[in-house]
């Protein structure tokens, strides 16, 4: 019998990226987002079902049609609206991961993941960050995701339920949102390409931890694939590379002529991408279950 999974946030990039790689091993996806339809193109059979991640009686009307083996949540309220409506993202963010947690023990789910976020972190933080460096986040986005981080680790000592968790460097996609802070390096390379211009609003020596989207999505399924009996810890960390706005520049400026790349920065945003961890120490996902990058700048 296929296993079933459900992914939260089933409109956005990530998972859209993600219902690839798993349909090479034909599991049965089951997409839900309260947007009309995915923001990119999915995998061949996959199910999409529209609802809202904040109202419990969809939550649990999407437990009961899908009744799914693993949850993959992805659903969240970005950084840039995370801050500027608290109200929406706790809905959102929070109460939506409660309810998730809740409908997983009532319909016995073998994994939970979550994609908990750099933004977990506060600053000033050592290079490379330790993997049990203390979380104490700045922006309302990364408080949900450090709360989630926790919810997460109680519903596995409590209550027996599998957790895991990888904590998200800034993804770099063709199909990234374009409101969210994190969002720079990716849209340096889509603009670039569109527009034959892009302005950096972050700082030319700005070099926040990075992951493609394909390492990203493999890490994924790596994680929720690891024998119960490997994990010692359930939240990891990853790195996969940290190159300068300035190195992103100049990678682009080698491969399309008479681009022109600019700085403004935005003290804001730069201030907020600074905050991020450099580098990740990531021996546990090395030796627990096979982590390593597979693409550099250049790839």
């Amino acid at each position: 019998m296929k296993e079933i999974w459900l992914i939260t946030g089933g409109a956005g990039n990530l998972a859209c990226q993600l219902t690839y790689r798993l349909a090479a091993s034909d599991r049965t996806i089951v997409l839900f987002d309260i947007a009309d339809q995915p923001v990119a193109n999915t995998a061949d059979g996959c199910k999409y079902i529209q609802g809202d991640i904040s109202n419990p009686t969809d939550i649990a009307h999407v437990f009961e049609h899908a009744r799914p083996d693993v949850v993959v949540h992805f659903a969240s309220l970005l950084s840039g609206r995370s801050e500027s409506d608290r109200g929406l993202a706790w809905r959102v963010n929070m109460d939506g991961a409660f309810e998730l947690f809740e409908q997983s023990l009532q319909y016995n789910v073998n994994r939970f993941f979550f994609p908990s976020s750099v933004a977990s972190f506060g600053a000033p933080l050592p290079n490379p960050v330790p993997e049990d460096f203390p979380q104490w986040p700045i922006g309302f986005y990364g408080v949900t995701k450090a709360c989630i981080e926790r919810l997460g680790i109680y519903y596995h000592e409590r209550h027996g339920l599998d957790f895991r968790c990888i904590r998200v460097p800034i993804v770099v996609s063709p199909w990234a949102h374009a409101g969210a802070a994190s969002s720079y390096a990716s849209m340096a390379f889509i603009e670039s390409m569109r527009n034959g211009q892009f302005t950096f609003r972050v700082r030319p020596q700005s070099h926040p931890a990075l992951i493609y989207i394909d390492d990203l999505t493999r890490a994924v399924v790596e994680l929720c694939e690891a024998p119960a009996e490997q994990l010692t810890r359930r939240c990891y960390n990853v790195q996969a590379l940290s190159p300068s706005s300035t190195d992103l520049a100049e990678a682009i400026r080698a491969r399309i002529p008479n681009v022109e790349v600019t700085f403004e920065t935005d003290p804001k945003i730069a201030d907020l991408i600074d905050s991020w961890p450099v580098q990740f120490e990531d021996a546990s996902a090395r030796s627990d279950w096979g982590w390593t990058p597979q693409f550099d700048l250049d790839s």
